[in-house]
């Protein structure tokens, strides 16, 4: 594969999600939900963090780039897709931008339960693997376009 900015972008997000998923299978179940004090989240927070943000993330690189939309259909992210919040018991717009984690005071993030270790990186793994199909796809061109929306005129890779 030629080391182009997108093959670059794709195989650097592969490491990047090869390290959280192996730190996370090598957390012992026991230590996976459990948080170091309120202002460091546990592990499970961590890694679902994580993924709340790169389904999002495909979920925009499909609904702003036309040529991926043909390929991947319509716009969505798994989360909503399969209902996992209200599938997992979570306080539907409680936790923070988006359900996302983010903003979410330190107290609440850290009270959020998740599911099983083997749940949240079901999630998680899925989540990866449908955002290096979405990067892979991607065509170069399109990544350093300016998006039509953006209100700062950012490029997708600006935006990344």
């Amino acid at each position: 594969m030629p080391d182009t900015a997108v093959n670059l972008l794709a195989k650097h997000y592969a490491v990047a999600h090869g390290r959280v998923v192996e730190s996370a299978e090598r957390t012992e179940d026991s230590q996976f939900a459990k948080s170091m004090g309120t202002r460091v989240h546990s592990v499970a927070w961590q890694v679902w963090h994580i993924a709340r943000w790169d389904d999002r993330f495909a979920e925009i690189m499909i609904d702003k780039t036309p040529d991926l939309g043909g390929r991947f259909g319509s716009p969505g992210q798994i989360w909503a897709r399969e209902s996992l919040a209200k599938q997992w018991g979570l306080p539907v717009g409680q936790m923070g931008r988006r359900d996302t984690g983010t903003g979410m005071d330190d107290e609440p993030a850290d009270a959020l339960r998740l599911p099983g270790k083997a749940v949240v990186l079901d999630y998680v793994q899925r989540v990866f693997a449908h955002l290096q199909a979405v990067l892979k796809a991607m065509p170069d061109a399109s990544l350093f376009a300016v998006m039509a929306d953006d209100p700062d005129g950012d490029s997708y890779a600006d935006n990344i």
